[in-house]
């Protein structure tokens, strides 16, 4: 039994690593984490939550959009780069290049979620 919890423990901690992520900051400097599925896209909304700055940790084809549904015009964030004065961003699409986002299905404030 003990063997078998470990064994799903470490399945979930290595497909956890695997996954694409980034990270936003509000203005009082509290971070938010955000996570995808390798193979997927999603479409983000942060029209209802302040984003002050965001991180491509390794969110893959990051895009950023003032939109608050991953449409028009974007601003692409790579890897390892940061977006300051983010406070125009209102939806980012994030995963796999080449696939189109599905979403979003709600707009909460991530930072009261």
């Amino acid at each position: 039994m003990l063997k078998s919890a470990l064994v799903l423990a470490l399945c979930a901690a290595i497909s956890f690593a695997q996954a694409y992520e980034i990270h936003v900051w509000n203005d009082a400097g509290k971070r938010i984490s955000l996570f995808e599925d390798p193979g997927f896209r999603t479409c983000i909304c942060l029209k209802n939550t302040q984003s002050a700055k965001i991180y491509n940790k390794d969110g893959g084809d990051v895009k950023l959009f003032s939109t608050s549904d991953c449409t028009g015009n974007y601003s692409q964030l790579v890897v390892g780069k940061t977006q300051s004065n983010a406070q125009w961003v209102n939806s980012l699409s994030i995963g796999k290049s080449g696939i189109p986002s599905s979403g979003p299905l709600t707009c909460p404030n991530y930072f009261n979620v």
